[in-house]
C-alpha cells in the first residue's frame, strides 16, 4: 500500500485543497472509498486518529480523504461548492490520475459527525453513485446542527435559518425527493451511533424516516461515543463489509 500526500488546485472551489490518499500496489482497478472527516478536522484525521492505513493494507481498496474546511460538503450559501468538488471534480481527477474503477458499484462513502451527514447527502443528491453510503455518529439532523452550532458558522454554509429551510440541505427533505416506487435501491446507507453520543436520538430518528420510506438501510447501536475511538472502530468494519461487496 502507497501513501500518498496531494496538493493541487481546485477549479470548482478556486483555490488550493490537499488529499490524502491510500493505495494499493497489487492489480488495479480497484474499488475506492472517499472517506470524510468531521468538524475541525481536515484531509490528515483519519490517518491521526484511526488505524485506516493498518485496515487497508493487504486490501483492493484506495482511500480518498479531502479536506471539507468545516463547510459541510455542501455547496455553500456563502461560500464555495463543495459538494461540486466532492462528487464531480474530486472523482474525475482521482479516476483519471489512479488506477481505481469507474463503476458505481465499486465506489463507496463514508464519513464522521459533519462527514457523515456529508456521505448521506452526497449519495441522496446523487442517486446510483455510490454502492454504500456509511455514517458514524452522523450530524443528520441538519436542522438541530443549525441551532446547535456556531451561528457565524453555520450562517456561512446554509445562510439564515429560512435559507436552509427552503434549501435543499435537509436529509428528510432529499428522501422525500424521490416517489415511493422511484427510491434508491441501488445504495446501502449505514447508519451507526454509539449509545453515548449525544447525536444518538437524531440518528434513530433519521434511520426510521429512511426505512419508512423504503430505503435499503441499516442500523447500528453500539457502546461508545461521539469520539475517535468509536470512529476507528466503524470504519475497520466499513472496510470489511467493501472487502466482501
Amino acid at each position: 500500500m502507497a501513501h500518498l500526500s496531494i496538493n493541487c488546485r481546485s477549479k470548482v472551489l478556486g483555490m488550493p485543497v490537499m488529499l490524502d490518499v491510500l493505495m494499493p500496489q497489487r492489480k488495479g482497478n480497484y474499488k475506492v472509498l472517499y472517506l470524510l472527516h468531521g468538524a475541525g478536522g481536515d484531509h490528515t484525521t483519519w490517518l491521526y486518529k484511526s488505524r485506516i492505513a493498518d485496515y487497508m493494507e493487504k486490501t483492493d481498496i484506495a482511500v480518498i480523504m479531502p479536506s471539507g474546511n468545516n463547510r459541510f460538503y455542501v455547496n455553500n450559501e456563502h461560500g464555495k461548492k463543495y459538494f461540486t468538488y466532492i462528487t464531480e471534480e474530486l472523482p474525475k481527477m482521482c479516476e483519471e490520475i489512479f488506477n481505481i474503477s469507474c463503476d458505481a458499484k465499486d465506489r463507496f462513502i463514508a464519513g464522521m459527525s459533519m462527514g457523515g451527514y456529508g456521505a448521506f447527502y452526497a449519495a441522496l443528491k446523487c442517486p446510483g453513485m455510490y454502492a454504500g453510503a456509511f455514517s458514524y455518529s452522523g450530524a443528520l439532523d441538519i436542522g438541530a446542527m443549525y441551532e446547535r452550532l456556531s451561528k457565524k458558522d453555520m450562517f456561512a454554509v446554509f445562510g439564515t435559518r429560512q435559507q436552509l429551510d427552503e434549501g435543499d440541505y435537509d436529509l428528510k427533505k432529499l428522501v422525500n425527493k424521490q416517489g415511493a416506487n422511484d427510491v434508491d435501491k441501488f445504495t446501502e446507507f449505514n447508519i451507526a451511533c454509539g449509545e453515548e453520543d449525544a447525536l444518538l436520538p437524531y440518528n434513530r430518528e433519521f434511520y426510521d424516516y429512511m426505512k419508512c420510506a423504503g430505503y435499503n438501510v441499516t442500523y447500528e447501536e453500539s457502546p461508545g461515543g461521539h469520539d475517535s475511538e468509536y470512529w476507528d472502530k466503524q470504519v475497520e468494519k466499513t472496510v470489511e463489509r467493501i472487502k466482501l461487496w
